[in-house]
């Protein structure tokens, strides 16, 4: 073969090139097609395939490729797409995103059906935040996808599927510090108003934080239904007396006219109401606003740290505040929390129809006044189990107007039993019926199961019924008081709530003062008490009395074996005259 020329070696090296560019070409337009159109391997590739996918092998130089940006183009100069915003139509995760930076402002959109879960404390996306920065976007979630991060990178959550929404108290656009010291009462209310107006929203008050909260009202007049309140931490009441205004207010965390509303959690919600307790004992403790028990025989301790709740107690306003009260609700869930130390009572329900109250529990001293545990009236449809109630007064109060109430698996103890009443104060309509009490324990309580009405009043009791109720060194088991009086002395008056259709079945364990005691009107009598299987017997610590055995008047009913003690003053008859049936209100 003849020399090849040099001119000739420079032509076969530009073929050669063109035909090496060709190719190269080639190649990149099929990653980027590949790119483009999210086909299933570009999707499913694994952590070294998704390496090597950005490098494209160029002859014997491993060459660095950088992906275009996805359909449509961005030139520069204009808005560039916020990577985060790859969307996903395949039911499978795009490799195309990447970390969220402090500064993006997108939308990310979520259309596929697949679960995500947030692995970062910090981003409510389900994408890893890995810069630290704060998040101020505003995400939109098409996908069903619940949002349940509770970290302070949830401002704005937009919701467009009726998929449940959280609001949390830490994030900076709502300003709780959670610190137990700042009024934290606004960032409440805030977030409140950003719940309200989200069907099936939740409003996340965040474990391991203390929030100062003053008197607040949830009021959901206006709001979505299905709302979920998840209080974690814990919520203080304040003690400085300004707070509460010159007369006080009756009620520190308020919720009124709410539908569909669930109140969960973990949580604890502190009244401090040592600085209410102890006042002076020769002072008037609002008799208008509370009913306290002339059988408490309440002695105050004044030692140690109750010396400077004393000192402070001269400031506070003289009406004391419920914990947690609930008006005119409609399908309520209580559960999980803790609720201690209330100035007064710690839970109410006032016109509420549809209450389930589970799994929680109450504590205050034993010597703490009015500090009823959970107090209905005006209610009707409610179901409270398994509760720890402790509390200075009556474990569960039930008052006029309730009807239709499921009470079981409660404890009780300290405190003053489980009570119907008291009724007819100040000659008032009273209607309590259908209330059915079982499975209960008490324990070193002054009363077990009661019903205590005022003379004067009107209406009637019906339909009760006590069963399995098992009892510990308490005062007295079984009482029906229908001159009840808080009073030192009360006038004697011939009208009366009448009783009647009162079960006790299976009463049993031990008492300090007297077995039953069933003090009827009168002119309105007890009819139709009925006892079965009861088995009471004195403490151990108390030596038998034959002035401690039971006790009745102008009760009618019915007796069923076994019985012990004897209960021999019941009537076992029915009244013919003058009774609920004659001229009484049946209600």
């Amino acid at each position: 073969m003849g020399k090849l020329s040099f001119k000739s070696l420079m032509s076969a090296f530009a073929v050669a090139f063109l035909v090496w560019c060709i190719s190269c070409e080639v190649c990149n337009a099929r990653e980027v097609t590949n790119r483009r159109s999210g086909t299933a391997a570009a999707a499913t590739t694994d952590d070294s395939t998704a390496e090597s996918s950005l490098w494209l092998w160029r002859g014997p130089w491993r060459t660095p490729y950088f992906p275009l940006p996805p359909f449509p183009y961005y030139r520069p100069g204009t808005d560039a797409p916020d990577t985060k915003s790859a969307t996903s139509t395949n039911g499978k995760a795009n490799p195309t995103a990447t970390p969220n930076t402090p500064s993006q402002t997108g939308t990310a959109t979520n259309t596929s059906s697949q679960t995500h879960t947030n692995a970062s404390p910090t981003n409510a996306t389900g994408i890893t935040d890995t810069t630290g920065g704060a998040n101020t976007s505003s995400f939109t979630n098409t996908s069903g996808i619940t949002n349940t991060t509770g970290s302070a990178n949830t401002t704005s959550i937009t919701n467009t599927t009726g998929t449940k929404q959280v609001y949390c108290l830490q994030c900076a656009s709502f300003g709780a510090k959670g610190d137990g010291n700042t009024d934290d009462t606004k960032a409440f209310q805030d977030a409140w108003a950003a719940s309200c107006n989200e069907e099936a929203s939740t409003m996340v008050v965040p474990a391991n934080y203390v929030f100062l909260v003053g008197p607040i009202s949830f009021v959901g007049e206006h709001c979505q239904e299905n709302i979920i309140l998840q209080l974690d931490g814990t919520v203080v009441a304040p003690t400085d007396p300004q707070a509460w205004g010159d007369d006080g207010i009756d009620r520190w965390l308020h919720f009124d006219k709410l539908s569909r509303f669930t109140l969960q959690g973990s949580g604890t919600v502190d009244g401090r109401g040592s600085v209410w307790w102890h006042r002076s004992q020769s002072e008037d403790l609002n008799d208008d606003l509370f009913d306290v028990d002339d059988d408490a025989d309440v002695e105050m301790d004044y030692e140690d740290e109750d010396i400077q709740a004393k000192d402070e107690l001269s400031s506070m306003p003289r009406n004391k505040p419920t914990a947690m009260r609930f008006d005119h609700c409609l399908n309520v869930t209580f559960s999980g929390i803790k609720i201690q130390n209330s100035p007064n009572f710690h839970l109410t329900f006032d016109h509420c129809t549809g209450v389930h109250v589970h799994d929680m529990s109450i504590s205050s001293p034993g010597d703490s006044p009015n500090t009823d545990g959970i107090h209905l009236g005006n209610s009707q449809d409610v179901t409270i189990h398994d509760a720890t109630l402790a509390c200075g007064d009556d474990c569960i109060s039930i008052v006029s107007g309730c009807s239709n109430i499921h009470i079981h698996d409660v404890h009780c103890g300290p405190g003053h039993g489980i009570s119907i009443g008291s009724l007819g104060k100040d000659h008032s309509r009273a209607c309590v019926h259908n209330i059915t009490v079982q499975n209960v324990d008490l324990h070193g309580t002054t009363n077990g199961v009661r019903i205590k009405s005022w003379q004067g009043g009107t209406g009637t009791v019906y339909g009760v019924k006590f069963s399995n109720v098992r009892v510990s060194e308490v005062r007295w088991p079984i009482i029906i008081d229908q001159y009840y009086c808080d009073h030192t002395t009360c006038t004697n008056q011939s009208s009366a709530v009448a009783v009647q259709s009162i079960a006790y079945e299976k009463i049993s364990g031990t008492y300090t003062e007297r077995p039953v005691d069933l003090a009827c009107s009168d002119s309105v009598p007890c009819e139709d008490i009925t006892l079965s299987a009861i088995d009471l017997r004195p403490s151990s610590q108390k030596p038998p009395s034959h002035d401690d055995g039971p006790f009745c008047w102008q009760t009618f009913g019915q007796l069923n074996t076994p019985i012990s003690p004897p209960i021999d003053c019941v009537q076992i008859r029915t009244r013919s005259s003058n009774g609920v049936g004659s001229g009484q209100d049946l209600c």
